[in-house]
């Protein structure tokens, strides 16, 4: 009795000595990756990483879209207002967005801001049924476009409007459009 009495102290003994390292360890783990972050400092854009993070929330966006549920495409973005305005714009299930039309992806602002937040959207010719709609996808970057913080705004607006601005416009909620989130690149 005496035998199994000991055996169980020494086997909480050194489960106890096992969670005090491992707490120590990830605390240590966690405060020098803090240091790190705070003390890192950038002087060019990582655009690759941008534009690769840009393709995979434009695709998110499309396929929260698709199913025309507000609480997808909510899921997706970094201030998730208006999204209800973009579901209803148009009967996204009929929109045919494997043959949407990239105009290509870019930055609107010249410089991240002084957190390091940067934009980086991509607009696309999309039809549904018999009309064709554009559409604007805002992804937000941070840490010099090396972190995705998620989709900053999603816009919508007829092509005749997209037309009618020539071509210049860029997600603004202009009374003939719709606008979830808010544009990071009108800051």
């Amino acid at each position: 009795m005496k035998k199994a009495v000991g055996g169980i102290k020494i086997i909480v003994f050194v489960a106890l000595v096992l969670v005090l390292f491992v707490g120590v360890t990830v605390k240590t783990a966690n405060k020098t990756y803090n240091e790190r972050v705070a003390a890192e400092s950038f002087d060019t854009l990582d655009s690759y990483k941008m534009q690769e993070y840009c393709h995979e929330n434009a695709e998110a966006v499309m396929d929260a879209l698709k199913s025309g549920k507000a609480d997808k495409l909510e899921a997706l973005m970094v201030k998730a207002t208006g999204v209800d305005s973009v579901i209803d714009f148009a009967n996204w299930k009929d929109a045919d967005f494997k043959n949407a039309v990239s105009m290509g992806s870019g930055s609107l602002t010249v410089n991240p801001d002084k957190k390091g937040r940067m934009d980086v959207s991509e607009r696309f010719f999309v039809d549904v049924g018999s009309k064709k709609y554009m559409l604007f996808i805002e992804t937000q970057t941070s840490r010099w476009g090396r972190t995705n913080d998620g989709v900053s705004a999603v816009g919508v607006t007829t092509f005749a409007h997209f037309d009618a601005t020539d071509y210049a416009w860029n997600g603004e909620d202009d009374g003939e459009s719709a606008l979830a989130g808010k544009l990071l690149w009108k800051r």
